[in-house]
């Protein structure tokens, strides 16, 4: 089964300001989750993106959810602060 992939509105605006090297690390994991979307692991405990899974791709950190056939892009966060 191949899930759909739907980002945010804020986030896809944050994602095109992204460097070239970035956004194309981003979009080579969200290939695979395409297919595997629960093979990253879930946070548990956190203020914000409780029960979202999470992905390190650059120097940054996506956080998504999968629903009913879909993987919902929610945020794009720093990894670390230059």
């Amino acid at each position: 089964m191949k899930y759909r992939i739907v980002w945010a509105n804020s986030v896809w605006e944050v994602f095109h300001e992204l460097p070239q090297r970035d956004r194309d690390e981003i979009l080579a994991h969200l290939k695979y989750l395409e297919h595997f979307p629960h093979m990253y692991p879930a946070r548990t405990r956190s203020r914000w993106f409780r029960r979202h899974r999470w992905f390190q791709a650059g120097n940054w950190v996506v956080y998504y959810r999968v629903a009913n056939g879909t993987v919902y892009v929610r945020g794009i966060w720093p990894a670390r602060i230059p």
